[in-house]
């Protein structure tokens, strides 16, 4: 591999500074699922940031179109994930999806749209580390609550709005909002980023 095709310590500027604008998308999608969706909306927070964060990714990609740098930016997301005390498979979960979405990225040369797209729509499945545990693992999850101080009326409040069908659901709802979030972001790109010079 040339050194052009490898990470620099510029790039690595670069993928923190999207890194943390992702986060920003993240946090604001947090506070709009709480509106949005009555009830224990947390583990749709995944649904809402795949909506809003397609042109952070697209043009994270565009500035730093190497392997690794999609690894990297899911890889920290993880980090924070385990810092934070979430189920420790979710740190596992977000290096294991970005390494997937950025190997699609890769074999499409960072340039095909709808191979972007797809790494996109993959790259999104890994913020539901932190809530996965809820459906494969509840009693993990709940001992997480109850290390975190809340008490049985808040755990039964949490699985009282949880159904068989919430996993599908929720499932859905990622690819669906992907696909119009990374598309937004390719139209972003193309109308705005590219003729301001910034990608």
């Amino acid at each position: 591999m040339s050194k052009k095709k490898k990470i620099q310590i510029k790039d690595l500027v670069t993928i923190g500074v999207y890194t943390a604008l992702y986060f920003i998308m993240v946090a604001i999608s947090a506070l709009l699922v709480i509106f949005i969706i009555p009830g224990y909306s947390y583990v749709f927070i995944p649904v809402i940031s795949a909506l809003l964060s397609g042109t952070i990714f697209m043009l994270m990609v565009a500035k730093v179109p190497r392997f690794g740098a999609i690894t990297i930016m899911g890889s920290i997301m993880g980090i924070f994930f385990f810092i934070m005390g979430r189920f420790p498979g979710a740190l596992f979960i977000c290096i294991v999806i970005a390494f997937i979405a950025d190997g699609i990225a890769y074999l499409m040369r960072y340039k095909n749209k709808k191979g972007l797209l797809l790494s996109y729509l993959i790259f999104s499945f890994s913020t539901i580390g932190p809530v996965i545990p809820m459906f494969i693992f509840p009693t993990v999850y709940i001992n997480q609550l109850i290390e975190v101080g809340h008490d049985a009326t808040y755990i039964e409040g949490v699985f009282n709005n949880i159904s068989q069908n919430t996993l599908s659901v929720l499932i859905g709802g990622i690819i669906v909002a992907a696909i119009v979030g990374g598309l937004f972001g390719q139209k972003m790109m193309n109308k705005h980023f590219e003729k301001a010079g910034i990608v």
